[in-house]
């Protein structure tokens, strides 16, 4: 038999029950309490079940009606699973919606009720909410009030609670994998005036630095210490400010924190919802996450280059012990020697290889944005600086390197911060008086003779000293010759790939002793860069001497290289000859016939004597006058060959084409 009158729970059960809904159950009062105002309903009340069939909370839109409840025993902690038969009882067994009307309810006390059920059940796939709290809501009414539609009023409530708190675990999964620190405060719910925390994860107390405590539904006075303290933080809640990586000092328990600070305002009259979203984080994730961001990759390993000289192996086995260590490194070498490359390459053979690489170049920025750029900067330290200030190069680098180019152009009342930077591992932003610790390497490189530098007063001594722990001198590119044509044919390969260019081009013989003999003095940067204007602009597969002759400055010719050259004029007649035979015309990219090997076969820097009986020579000596009958004779001598038939008149063969034009003369 059913009890006589319910069965009530003590209330500091009943609060460990509200408690396992925290997050769900003031939403519901807020929800219920919205939709039973709406309705006006005066004649019924709408209360919150556990899936133990334990009330929670009754809700009604007059006090009178709860009252009357009340008085019949219907209340917060009462039982309905041990009541007999009834359709919260049955609703909770069968996992239904259902009602139970008059005499349908065991219970005495209910005889004179309509009871309507619905469940409230979320399964979320999103871990850790893979389950939470069953429970359900259930609506109240006197006989002379019952309504079928009730049941459905009551089914479409739980429905959209349901829909809701799915989106609300998904939002929270969100929450949960941000890696910040989450703070929901909603200062309109709370009666007494209070600013309640609607939500909260565990991120937010290690980011606040204090112990994890229960505040749900609970003022958030209770974490974070109330005015006078935390001025802006409240200023921010009571004003549903709006504000992005902003420095924020929270106190909590009389303990200050600095935090990056975002938040979302929301406003939901509805629902009573109004308030802020906090999501904090610690000053070192911003900058590791925007080390992620905005680092400059470095991407080049030491298998990247290219090179069979044997110094040049050693230079790599030099460098690949030196990233082993965590000391500073100091590049040196000329310009276009690739000191980047062999920074980014010891940085990606390092412990530090999965930190961030940044890299400035010194002599790139004004000297007035220099420290800035390095150091960063705070809120207002000069005009123009951006409002929230800046996260300078070395923070950004923090737990990796920063590639310091060109460090012989750095002025020289910064090379003292600097240096106090590498001594003490702290830094100070402009316009600030706190010390940021950061862990940095660092690998400085110039081009300068920092030895007549630091004698001229120009550059730190013990800057230097500081910076360059270990050295490493890269040798120029005329120093190995024999990788100077691996590395063309490498920029060839890379060069026509990034452009889809399907025919891969080849030096001549004799192009590549001209690659060879020449100094370099722009290094592998100008090799490079030639090799790319060659490839993109000229037609055929076989780049002849002349091509490079005609891309470099006269002034780079290898004059003092070559045996018997005493003029430009004499070093272009000395290298062309044996490959046009080779060869491809520039009007259909296929190959020429073939000349015989005695026509332009001549020894560097002597002249071929002119032999009238010789039909590929000209019957006399350079030109003055080039008419339509010469250009006529030369193609001919030279089987429609048209660098041949050039270099038969001595002209450029720019000023061959140009005639051609001049004279209406097409070739096959």
């Amino acid at each position: 038999m059913p009890n006589e009158n319910f069965d009530y729970v003590p209330y500091e059960t009943l609060s460990i029950e509200r408690k396992k809904l925290s997050r769900l159950y003031t939403f519901i009062w807020r929800y219920i309490g919205k939709t039973i105002s709406i309705s006006h309903g005066s004649r019924y009340a709408m209360g919150l079940f556990s899936r133990d069939g334990l009330l929670l909370d009754l809700f009604a839109h007059e006090n009178y009606t709860l009252e009357r409840f009340m008085n019949d025993g219907i209340r917060a902690g009462s039982n309905w699973v041990n009541i007999g038969y009834n359709a919260v009882r049955q609703g909770i067994i069968g996992r239904e919606s259902l009602c139970t009307i008059g005499e349908e309810n065991e219970f005495p006390l209910l005889k004179k009720y309509a009871v309507y059920y619905a469940p409230i059940s979320i399964l979320s796939p999103y871990e850790p909410y893979d389950q939470m709290e069953e429970c359900g809501l259930g609506i109240i009414a006197s006989l002379d009030n019952a309504w079928d539609d009730y049941l459905t009023m009551i089914r479409g409530t739980a429905h959209d609670m349901m829909i809701t708190l799915q989106f609300n675990n998904i939002a929270t999964m969100y929450y949960e994998r941000s890696g910040k620190g989450i703070l929901s405060i909603d200062n309109m719910m709370s009666t007494s005036g209070r600013n309640l925390a609607t939500y909260y994860n565990d991120e937010l107390f290690k980011v606040l630095e204090t112990p994890p405590i229960n505040i749900y539904y609970e003022p958030a006075e209770n974490l974070i210490d109330p005015l006078p303290a935390n001025k802006e933080l409240w200023d921010i809640v009571q004003n549903h400010r709006t504000i992005a990586n902003q420095p924020l000092e929270v106190t909590c328990n009389g303990k200050t924190v600095e935090v990056i600070a975002s938040t979302d305002a929301f406003n939901q009259p509805m629902i009573n919802a109004h308030g802020v979203v906090f999501y904090f984080t610690t000053p070192q994730k911003m900058t590791a996450e925007l080390s992620r961001q905005v680092a400059n990759g470095a991407i080049k390993t030491f298998h990247d280059i290219i090179g069979e000289n044997a110094d040049l192996k050693k230079l790599i086995q030099k460098a690949q012990r030196m990233a082993q260590t965590n000391s500073n490194i100091m590049i040196l070498g000329e310009s276009g020697t690739g000191k980047d490359v062999f920074a980014q390459a010891i940085h990606n053979a390092s412990a530090r290889r999965e930190k961030p690489f940044i890299a400035l170049n010194c002599g790139a920025l004004p000297r007035d944005l220099v420290e800035s750029e390095l150091f960063g900067y705070e809120t207002g330290a000069f005009t123009g600086a951006r409002k929230n200030g800046n996260i300078g190069k070395f923070e950004l680098a923090n737990g990796g390197t920063i590639f310091l180019d060109e460090i012989g152009e750095m002025p020289l009342e910064l090379q003292a911060k600097l240096l106090r930077v590498t001594e003490t591992k702290q830094l100070m932003r402009l316009g600030s008086s706190k010390n940021i610790r950061v862990d940095v390497r660092i690998i400085a490189a110039t081009n300068a003779n920092i030895d007549d530098m630091i004698a001229q007063k120009l550059f730190r001594a013990d800057l230097y000293y500081r910076l360059s722990t270990m050295k490493l001198y890269l040798m120029p590119l005329r120093e190995r010759r024999d990788d100077i044509v691996p590395l063309a044919e490498h920029f060839i390969r890379s060069i026509s790939r990034r452009i889809d260019k399907p025919n891969i081009m080849r030096f001549s013989e004799n192009a590549k002793e001209l690659l060879q003999q020449m100094d370099w003095f722009g290094n592998v940067r100008e090799l490079q860069n030639l090799i790319e204007c060659i490839v993109q602009l000229y037609p055929g597969d076989i780049i002849l001497p002349e091509y490079i002759l005609d891309n470099v400055s006269e002034r780079y010719y290898p004059k003092n290289a070559l045996k018997n050259i005493s003029s430009v004029s004499a070093l272009r007649e000395a290298f062309p000859k044996e490959d046009t035979a080779a060869a491809v015309p520039w009007s259909t990219g296929a190959p020429s016939v073939p000349l015989p090997e005695a026509a332009f076969n001549i020894p560097s820097g002597t002249e071929a004597p002119l032999d009238p009986s010789n039909p590929r020579h000209p019957k006399s000596g350079k030109r003055k006058v080039i008419t339509k009958e010469d250009i006529y004779e030369a193609l001919a001598a030279c089987s429609n060959n048209r660098t041949a038939a050039s270099q038969y008149l001595e002209i450029s063969r720019r000023t061959f084409y140009r005639k051609l034009e001049e004279f209406g003369i097409e070739t096959d």
